[in-house]
């Protein structure tokens, strides 16, 4: 008798993209060019993903390639309509359509390596997604593992108009995470934001010494 063979599937290799396309409109500024930790956060962001990624690379509209800040940096352009997170999220699939990636955005400088450590940890390849859920809260798209199989749930990203990331979360299949500290989520859209973020990390910082 011939035995079954117990191989499970391949697992996609992770990617990582820090979703830089945003436009700032409220705060007023490009929020990668946002400086928390000595750096512009988009390469911040690169940097907190190369612990965990096989290959890091920016989210961005054609016209920020221009900027200092992303400037030489491996870059996934968005020629979409919308230029929004669906967008950028799809196109990286579209790109690389075997790999699943590991997304952050750049507007969120409390994130830690601690924090993306549990997302690998626990992610899971059978879902479209694993991501947080923090308390009492929508689970979070912007830091998350999106699987290949998201691909065909966002389509193209000329057609992504409208399509929630955090909607596709709550249809699922996805893993969500509890998560405690929903402020290392924090995401800067406005000065008060802005302000708050800083304080927390003059905090953190005050704790070290």
């Amino acid at each position: 008798m011939t035995e079954k063979s117990s191989t499970l599937p391949a697992v996609s290799p992770l990617y990582g993209l820090v979703l830089a396309g945003g436009r700032g409109t409220r705060l007023g500024q490009d929020k990668g060019e946002l400086d928390y930790h000595g750096l512009p956060q988009a390469a911040w962001g690169l940097r907190l993903l190369e612990a965990f990624c096989g290959r890091q690379f920016l989210s961005v509209r054609p016209e920020q390639m221009v900027a200092a800040a992303y400037r030489g940096a491996s870059a996934i352009v968005d020629r979409g309509i919308s230029a929004g997170p669906a967008s950028g999220v799809a196109a990286a699939l579209q790109q690389f359509p075997d790999v699943a990636w590991l997304v952050i955005a750049a507007d969120m400088p409390l994130l830690t390596d601690a924090v993306l450590a549990t997302l690998v940890a626990h992610r899971d390849p059978s879902v479209i997604a694993t991501a947080y859920r923090p308390r009492g809260a929508m689970p979070e798209p912007l830091c998350a593992i999106w699987e290949p199989a998201a691909a065909a749930r966002l389509g193209s990203r000329d057609a992504v108009q409208g399509i929630s990331l955090r909607r596709l979360l709550e249809e699922g299949p996805a893993r969500l995470l509890d998560l405690d500290d929903d402020e290392v989520l924090t995401s800067v859209n406005t000065t008060a934001d802005d302000l708050r973020v800083r304080t927390r990390l003059a905090a953190r910082a005050s704790k070290l010494m």
